[in-house]
């Protein structure tokens, strides 16, 4: 497979024996113990002499006083040589050169939301990938599914290092995942699961029952009886979600297709926490008391602005005509917390949603869909809209 031949095994490290030298002893104390016993004989001898001289005592004691001074420094010389060990020897890990490195890119032509070919060219400008070896494969070519399989690759976009010594200040190596092939993986964050069962169009397909779901709770802009649904997937303090606000990508996409397109959004607290969680219930007590017109008007406004607080909610609704008594009652009692906790587990069980903003895009006649993760602009949703409405 053009996988493993193009792919040049990680360099390896020799393993190097550790050598522990222990220091050599030298007869530092022995030659001590006779320089010290030959000064005290010579003390000694000449004690008689200098017995009734004053000052000549007072020399013998400062040189006594030195004596046992440089006694005590070789003692703890001899005792820190005859402990000391030689430092074992360290093996310093061979950075593999940018020639010798090759990335290899799965995509599946199938997949509108894999943007392999961007992935590359980010990966091509890094200096410390200039000059490596770039592969480009689909899940169509010869021995890449056996590939995937083998190495528990279950969704692309793939990005596979042949080594993870690279010379990169930690850009990407804290990312790379070991391969049972003895290769490495850059986390992506992938979704597109190859292997699944797909229509002749390439779409996965939902099973009918979570489809009546979704259509049960949704608080459709445009048609409800639409061919396609967007589904958004999204957190009031997401700021991905913030951008595709501000941006109008719904506005235009929705403008684009016209009448076969609706869409509705669904709750998945994620980077908000509490905040994004009492947010959520507010919205849908919103919906609830008011209408989908306003809590799609709340959650606009709330992305928009930055301020998701339950107040600045509760006055942008009550200002549209929403019951205030109603609303808050509808709040404080807690009745949409299973709204937002059924419409989160949805979107972890059915799609796989793991974070915002998470799109699916639903054909309502045929249950096809497709998940588009992330901020992406409105060509690549009117593409796949358009690719599922073709006959």
């Amino acid at each position: 497979m053009p996988v493993k031949k193009t792919t040049t095994a990680a360099t390896t490290k020799t393993p190097v024996k550790k050598t522990t030298t222990r220091a050599k002893k030298t007869p530092v104390k022995a030659a001590t113990t006779n320089q010290v016993a030959a000064n005290a004989r010579h003390i000694q001898e000449n004690a008689s002499d200098i017995k009734n001289n004053s000052s000549m005592i007072h020399i013998l004691y400062g040189t006594i006083i030195v004596l046992m001074m440089i006694i005590a420094g070789l003692a703890f010389y001899v005792g820190q040589m005859m402990g000391n060990k030689a430092t074992p020897t360290t093996v310093t890990p061979t950075v593999v050169t940018a020639e010798d490195i090759s990335v290899t890119i799965i995509d599946d032509v199938r997949c509108s939301d894999c943007q392999a070919s961007a992935i590359m060219e980010q990966l091509q400008v890094l200096p410390f990938l200039a000059g490596a070896e770039f592969i480009k494969q689909d899940f169509s070519d010869s021995w890449v599914s056996e590939y995937l399989e083998e190495n528990q690759i279950t969704a692309l976009p793939a990005v596979i290092f042949n080594s993870n010594a690279m010379n990169d200040g930690g850009q990407i190596t804290p990312y790379l995942t070991a391969l049972p092939g003895g290769e490495f993986s850059l986390a992506l964050g992938a979704t597109f699961d190859p292997f699944a069962i797909r229509s002749d169009k390439g779409f996965l397909v939902l099973d009918e029952w979570i489809l009546e779901d979704i259509k049960a709770d949704a608080h459709f802009i445009g048609d409800e009886n639409a061919a396609v649904t967007w589904l958004e997937y999204t957190d009031v303090d997401c700021h991905y979600c913030k951008k595709m606000e501000t941006d109008g990508t719904a506005e235009t996409v929705l403008e684009a297709i016209g009448s076969d397109l609706n869409k509705t959004s669904s709750h998945f607290i994620g980077v908000g926490g509490q905040a994004s969680q009492d947010a959520a219930e507010a919205l849908e007590c919103i919906a609830s008391v008011g209408s989908a017109d306003a809590y799609n008007s709340g959650l606009s406004e709330a992305l928009i602005s930055g301020d998701n607080s339950v107040a600045t909610l509760i006055a942008n609704a009550t200002a549209s005509w929403v019951n205030e008594t109603l609303l808050n009652a509808c709040i404080d009692n807690g009745d949409s917390k299973a709204t937002v906790e059924r419409k989160f587990n949805r979107g972890q069980n059915a799609f796989g949603i793991t974070g915002t903003p998470g799109n699916v895009i639903i054909n309502n006649q045929t249950g096809e869909y497709e998940i588009i993760s992330g901020a992406y602009p409105a060509s690549t949703f009117e593409e796949v809209v358009t690719r599922m409405l073709a006959e």
